[in-house]
């Protein structure tokens, strides 16, 4: 048995993290992470992210059923995002499976894969994920042996047909009311030793739940004919799972903090889900009805609990239209008055035009201005009328100017080309709308975002036809030559993108042959630009015979349709409708302020639209950080300074990496640190001089600004029960005034070379000795620099561990080692110069080890001097 086996994650950290790109993706370390034990749960899931971990981390779903099953005592979740290249490369080379970031087990040692459906352009990122972990990548492959159920389950599940064969089964819906039914149903069967079989029909009785292995896909003259049950006991359609209350359903109370930068770093709280505007091209509009919002004091509870337990900066109130709110205004009223003084800042990421009062934007910028982003969708009122936004020229602009008046400086308007009916009088208009939107500006900007229509399965355009990629660019350029001023900037999503993406929404089960062939030829992470190769998917498309190009061409109102199957409760004959009024220019009212428009989602009695209209909002008690954290009053300051150790897994963070952890510690630890002016107010914390990413050390130091004086040993004690993993504070002293960090002239390392043995340190330390020059040539910025270490090198010495006795308790290596390698090299560097020389390029050149070997090697600073 390979000696990974004992322990992989150990192995990960020293034989393959320190090789890769962003290893800080790959610990499991987060803060408030479950962590549970192995051997005390019956059902094991690891929850999988087929996307990186920026992105994984920020999906609120994911989080959700993370807390939801390891609040379950007899349960468990781990996690995995998508590996970057380089580290399934690396995987792949020293026969390593993925793995559970907490658990360290492999993924077919799970009982569950619970893979997350986000976007279509993720669908390659799946095989990637189940052939890493060993598993068969086809649900007929995996009915036999012991495997895992590979269940999915996310927004795309409404339409899964082009990657329905790699799953076992699939959660269509809410998943909070859900997930615990599938896992008492495989706790049971396990008690029963069912077969794989019984399993999935047991499965098939829960509502919601889709297994595609029980329906037959039809095709007549190579064209779709429908989806059928395989047995009379399978349901013909699978109706969705919808959690009738959102007030009710579980949301975390101590959420992930992630260690590296996400995508969305700030604390995301669903304040409603469903949307009752009725835009005719959103798929989320239909898929999420009917409207369910949290009461006003829920949402208070859940902001309180999850910023005191992750010391987040930002939280950001989520749904699909957020100004829509009933209780917006009290809601943000309070947290305008809870936070202002912890400098938290509020964001709104989906307001809609027509629901932004000046009281919204005036509560908005006095907390923290995040950015401001407006969707037109469509520059011409005749087109806004076809997608029933709802919006008038005149609001927008009235809108616009508030918002400029208000202190923005820049205005992102987000539009559509394609849309059905859509004339090049419709894409001028985008330009005059800009143009009109910046002569509001007084100064500002405005940013152009343009993306291309996808026709979605389960909206009123369904059946409507998609544009090709050259008549998106054909678009884009003439966006490019008339939107005019300067000060009017255009961003576009890539239309290879859209063209994928639409293939993908609207096949039918002959695409998984299509993404299996493209993945075997190097498809990888399609939703990044720069690794997009459209050409493999027209490649494989055309080695199975099929056209692609036909999934985007438009559909008859009586075409079987590849999703037909699967029920989001809204009726095909309201989406007709709906169809027809746009081609009409007929507005459809919404039903929150209007008459109901009978789409067939409410029952008006388990299932209905639950809207907060009386707010009524508790008073709140004191902030995180006391009744004075975050004072910008002017009283005494003082100087917390601090040296704290970087070690182990902490190795793996960058510095912006470690600001960003020091600062939220120091937020959860209640220290009442002192805050910049402005609109962005940033903590009062200084740090020393970066150390490399992979470089240990012992001697960190940070400054610490307070508002008030705190005593040394309770601040030095709460620290260290926030701070991440690796990270701990050694030393505390309160000082009065304004002190900052020194820059250390002289710093010190211990170096365990990897593969050099005692004579060659020794070989190499008496060549340096005996050089008159030291030539060196390092890379910084994208540029080779030719450097002498004798320079900068204020000395090197070979040393022996016991020399270091009390750092053999402390640093892992030495540890591990047993001293099998009885010498270490010391190297002291003097700062000042304009380009340093690392320590590890240092040990490289002069021991003439491998790029492979550097990386490797263990460094761990020891001490520094200051003047």
């Amino acid at each position: 048995m390979p000696s990974y086996r004992k322990d992989l994650k150990k192995y990960l950290s020293t034989h393959i993290l320190p090789l890769v790109r962003k290893p800080g993706r790959y610990l499991g370390t987060e803060v408030n992470a479950a962590c549970r034990p192995w051997h005390e749960a019956r059902v094991r899931f690891c929850l999988l992210f087929p996307d990186l971990y920026e992105i994984g981390m920020s999906h609120l779903g994911l989080h959700i059923l993370y807390s939801i099953i390891n609040d379950t005592s007899w349960a468990l979740a781990d996690r995995a995002y998508c590996p970057d290249t380089d580290l399934e490369h690396r995987l792949r080379h020293h026969n390593l499976p993925l793995w559970g970031l907490e658990t360290g087990k492999g993924l077919k040692e799970f009982d569950v894969l619970a893979i997350t459906l986000p976007y279509e352009l993720c669908y390659s990122n799946i095989l990637t994920m189940l052939d890493l972990a060993g598993i068969p990548l086809f649900s007929r492959d995996r009915m036999e042996e012991d495997w895992p159920l590979v269940l999915g389950g996310g927004s795309c599940s409404v339409q899964p047909e082009p990657v329905a064969d790699f799953f076992d089964a699939i959660l269509v819906g809410d998943g909070e009311g859900k997930i615990m039914d599938i896992a008492a149903t495989l706790r049971d069967a396990r008690g029963q030793k069912c077969s794989k079989e019984e399993i999935l029909k047991a499965l098939a009785r829960i509502t919601g739940i889709y297994v595609p292995s029980l329906y037959e896909s039809k095709f007549s003259k190579g064209l779709f004919a429908g989806i059928e049950p395989k047995a009379p006991e399978v349901p013909e359609i699978v109706h969705r799972s919808i959690a009738a209350r959102l007030e009710d359903a579980p949301f975390p109370s101590r959420p992930l903090l992630p260690t590296v930068n996400i995508v969305h770093d700030r604390l995301g709280l669903e304040i409603a889900r469903g949307c009752t505007r009725g835009c005719r091209f959103c798929q989320a509009g239909i898929t999420y009805r009917p409207v369910r919002e949290r009461s006003a004091a829920r949402v208070l509870e859940m902001a309180e609990e999850g910023l005191e337990s992750t010391g987040w900066e930002e939280l950001s109130l989520l749904s699909l239209s957020t100004g829509d709110y009933g209780c917006i205004t009290p809601l943000i009223e309070a947290l305008a008055t809870r936070f202002l003084h912890e400098k938290t800042a509020v964001s709104l990421p989906s307001l809609r035009v027509g629901t932004l009062t000046p009281r919204i934007m005036e509560l908005i910028r006095g907390i923290r201005k995040t950015g401001f982003t407006l969707a037109p969708e469509a520059g011409s009122e005749r087109l806004r009328m076809v997608i029933n936004k709802g919006i008038t020229e005149e609001d927008l602009l009235e809108t616009a100017e508030e918002v400029y008046k208000q202190g923005w400086r820049n205005i992102k308007l987000y539009f559509m080309i394609g849309l059905p009916t859509e004339t090049m009088e419709d894409i001028t208009a985008i330009a005059e709308l800009a143009r009109k939107v910046l002569s509001r500006a007084g100064g500002g900007r405005v940013t152009v975002s343009v993306g291309t229509f996808v026709p979605k399965p389960h909206t009123p355009f369904q059946w409507e036809s998609q544009i090709s990629p050259q008549e998106s660019r054909e678009r884009l350029d003439f966006l490019k030559k008339n939107l005019g001023p300067k000060a009017i900037k255009l961003k576009w999503h890539d239309p290879r993108q859209s063209f994928l993406e639409g293939i993908f929404s609207r096949g039918d089960r002959r695409l998984a042959r299509v993404i299996l062939k493209a993945w075997a030829s190097g498809a990888r992470l399609d939703a990044w630009t720069d690794r997009l190769n459209p050409g493999l998917y027209l490649k494989a498309a055309e080695d199975e015979g099929l056209d692609i190009g036909t999934f985007l061409a438009g559909r008859a109102i009586d075409e079987p349709l590849p999703w037909d199957h699967i029920s989001t409760g809204v009726k095909k004959s309201f989406l007709e409708s709906e169809r027809r009024r746009a081609h009409e220019l007929a507005y459809t009212s919404d039903c929150r302020r209007n008459k109901c428009h009978k789409c067939g989602v409410c029952d008006f009695k388990r299932i209905k639209p639950v809207v907060q209209s009386r707010c009524s909002i508790p008073r709140q008690k004191g902030g995180i950080l006391g009744a004075t954290g975050g004072s910008t009053g002017k009283q005494q300051v003082h100087t917390m300074l601090v040296t704290y150790s970087k070690l182990d897994s902490a190795r793996f963070l960058g510095h912006l990496d470690i600001l960003h952890a020091f600062h939220r510690a120091v937020r959860r630890a209640g220290i009442p640190v002192a805050y910049s002016e402005g609109f962005h107010p940033k903590p009062k914390i200084s740090f020393g001089q970066p150390v490399p990413l992979g470089t240990e050390s012992l001697v960190e130091q940070a400054a610490i600004i307070l508002d008030e004086p705190v005593s040394e040993a309770q601040a030095v004690s709460a620290l260290n029960e926030t701070m991440p993993q690796g990270l701990c504070i050694e030393k505390g002293v309160l000082a009065e005034g304004r002190k900052t960090i020194t820059p250390a002239w002289l710093s010190c390392y211990l170096v365990l070379p990897w593969g050099a043995d005692c004579d060659q340190l020794k070989k190499g330390v008496e060549m340096y000795h005996n050089s008159p020059r030291w030539p060196i040539e390092i890379k910084r910025k994208r540029r080779w620099l030719s450097l002498d270490a004798k320079e900068t090198i204020e000395g090197i010495w070979l040393v022996r561990p016991e020399e270091y006795h009390d750092l053999e308790k402390r640093w892992e290596p030495l540890q591990q080692s047993g001293h099998k390698h009885p010498c270490l090299l010391r190297i002291c560097l003097r700062h000042g110069q304009s380009a340093q020389i690392k320590p590890v390029e240092f040990a490289k050149s002069l021991l003439n080890l491998t790029d492979e070997e550097a990386g490797l090697s263990r460094i761990i600073k020891i001490l520094e001097k200051r003047p």
